[in-house]
């Protein structure tokens, strides 16, 4: 099957939302780098109608149509990532299910793929300080590098600051309000491991872990205590914030409390 000829810009569109799962056209124009919010209106319009992306928009709802439309990977796009071989099968059959993901997780790609951009804008206030970032769809390729380091904590986001004092690396999760204590606690403690087992190689290894509620977090603070006990040397850092906070604010403000 021939697919619909589209530009450069817009194969990049696609493999953005291919790393991101969910952006809005504003997040799409930012992570380009591209000045023109016409142009880019243009390019999602013509995507949409090739199928290459599909998006969740009810022009209809005087509410719904107030806010902005949010863009995931259509069939075109996904057969067009399968030409170019630089994608694993498995993690492109997971992009079929998009039209049924929930709200919730909706909403985390948003606010990741915010927080990704929060360190790009970051880094360019200091010509020595440096952020990467490794997300889901980044190190869920077996393939990856970081898939060994990454594949079986499966943080929300991966990411390395880097300036002329120091290198700090750290691992991000975003808990959801419905998320089960017991599920809490697991995480928690995987985390701890993770930090545990990863200590030697990398001594500035940072845990961020952001919460719904001032309640979940102080649960979360009382429960990393118990785990913490045997860390005499507070060699093992864990902090925590609210996600509102990170909505607020941004993930680089001064918002994070350690345990």
């Amino acid at each position: 099957m021939t697919l619909p000829t589209i530009t450069n810009k817009q194969q990049q569109i696609i493999r953005l939302l291919y790393r991101h799962r969910f952006l809005d056209r504003k997040q799409i124009q930012t992570l380009l780098q591209h000045k023109d919010k016409r142009r880019i209106i243009t390019w999602l319009k013509d995507l949409r109608e090739k199928q290459y992306v599909l998006w969740i928009y009810d022009g209809d709802d005087f509410a719904a149509k107030t806010k902005p439309a949010i863009y995931y990977i259509g069939l075109a796009g996904i057969r067009y990532l399968k030409t170019t071989g630089d994608y694993p099968t498995l993690e492109l059959r997971k992009r079929y299910k998009e039209a049924g993901r929930k709200q919730s997780y909706i909403s985390r790609c948003l606010l990741i793929a915010d927080c990704c951009i929060a360190l790009d804008d970051k880094a360019k206030t200091s010509q020595s300080l440096r952020y990467a970032y490794v997300t889901e769809a980044d190190y869920s390729d077996l393939d990856s590098t970081y898939n060994p380091l990454l594949g079986e904590l499966k943080p929300h986001l991966y990411f390395t600051k880097d300036d002329s004092n120091s290198n700090t690396t750290y691992v991000m999760e975003l808990f959801d309000a419905l998320l089960p204590r017991y599920q809490v606690r697991k995480r928690l403690s995987e985390y701890v491991e993770y930090l545990k087992d990863k200590k030697a190689d990398a001594s500035n290894l940072v845990a961020l872990l952001a919460f719904s509620s001032t309640a979940d977090l102080l649960y979360a603070k009382r429960r990393l205590r118990l785990l913490l006990e045997d860390d005499d040397e507070n060699e093992l850092i864990v902090r925590l914030t609210l996600i509102d906070k990170i909505k607020k604010d941004g993930i680089t403000s001064e918002i994070w409390e350690e345990v």
